[in-house]
């Protein structure tokens, strides 16, 4: 760690900060809540993309975590026994990573297509190991999957007869209910979700074959898809660091990710410029919150330049400190190399984004 500081006003900006206390708080209700749930929780690390955070998770109960992608199941498999990559890995290239992942971590990867089975079980055999598939069902998104019980069967078999394979179980994301402002309406999507995926489920062990895990949910549908029946994993993953669009619509979790940026110009006496633009926060879910000083909104970004209007603006001048909380956590965090980790306004550690860009 870098002792060149103390405070996190000290700190060079754009700054990527998290507060400990907040996420250790997160964690820990996230843990409790689903001790006493049905499901289990396997959090998603495509948020936070860092060895710390999961072995926090891991440490509090978590099965195991959630990767988005190959490159980042690669960075944190040194803290996580235990991986399911939430996607289809395809091409000889990424198949060959994989087999060679599965000699470090237990690594189970979602398929929804014949040929990619084929494959990864041609690759498996021919190193000696043994992968454990999950069929994807679409349940709503429109993106991968299959679209019937029928379907899921057909590629489950095919998993269950092919050498160095495991057939698991199924996934299904129901991401177009996550963050529906209503929590009855959210309720209502998410359970419509999870009760395509588990006839899939039931159809599939009324045939004989056995379905082990079902994994699917997010932070906005944890309370919903933790317990429904049938449904074993709960993916959540912003809920540890959480974000302006997801903490006004799951106001049990408390706000850990901030952004801090300096102010470079002030046009006039409602108006200062930070150094934090689109390359340091993103946008798409809104524009950043100004946490402090009161006063002040982000009326638009650029690529590194933040514009920020309010009566906030008179007392501030040239190299003093903004505070920006995102309105998107997981693009945000993907820009940044490490957070400065804080106890109140205390620097304590540097942990590094371990899977910051692994996107291959």
């Amino acid at each position: 760690m870098d002792r060149s500081y103390s405070s996190m006003w000290d700190l060079d900006t754009p700054a990527l900060v998290l507060d400990l206390d907040a996420l250790e708080a997160n964690i820990a209700y996230m843990a409790n809540f689903m001790a006493g749930a049905s499901a289990s929780l396997r959090p998603h690390s495509k948020t936070h993309k860092c060895a710390q955070i999961a072995r926090r998770q891991i440490a509090a109960g978590a099965v195991g975590i959630t990767c988005a992608k190959l490159g980042e199941a690669e960075a944190l498999a040194p803290v996580a026994p235990d991986i399911l990559i939430a996607n289809q890995i395809v091409g000889p290239t990424k198949i060959g990573r994989l087999v060679r992942l599965r000699c470090q971590t237990d690594v189970m990867v979602a398929v929804d297509a014949a040929a990619n089975i084929d494959d990864l079980s041609a690759a498996a055999a021919a190193a000696g190991v043994t992968l454990r598939l999950l069929v994807e069902v679409d349940i709503g998104m429109g993106r991968c999957g299959v679209d019937t019980p029928e379907q899921a069967l057909e590629l489950a078999r095919r998993v269950h007869g092919a050498s160095g394979l495991v057939f698991a179980g199924l996934q299904g994301y129901e991401g177009h209910a996550v963050m529906i402002p209503e929590e009855e309406a959210r309720r209502a999507a998410a359970e419509k979700a999870m009760a395509k995926l588990t006839s899939a489920r039931r159809f599939i062990e009324k045939s004989g074959l056995p379905v082990s895990i079902v994994s699917g949910g997010g932070t906005g549908t944890y309370k919903f898809t933790g317990n429904y029946p049938g449904v074993d994993e709960v993916q959540a993953g912003s809920y540890a660091t959480m974000d302006a669009r997801y903490g006004g619509i799951i106001p049990e979790f408390r706000p850990a990710l901030s952004v801090l940026a300096t102010v470079v110009s002030k046009p006039n006496d409602d108006r200062v410029i930070s150094d934090a633009g689109m390359k340091s926060i993103t946008p798409e879910f809104g524009m950043p919150v100004v946490l402090q000083p009161e006063g002040l909104v982000t009326a638009k970004l650029s690529e590194e330049h933040g514009t920020h209007d309010g009566a906030g603006a008179a007392g501030l001048r040239l190299g003093d400190k903004i505070l920006l909380q995102p309105t998107h956590g997981c693009t945000t965090i993907n820009l940044h190399d490490r957070y400065f980790v804080v106890q109140g306004e205390r620097v304590v550690d540097v942990w590094p984004v371990d899977a910051r860009g692994r996107s291959a």
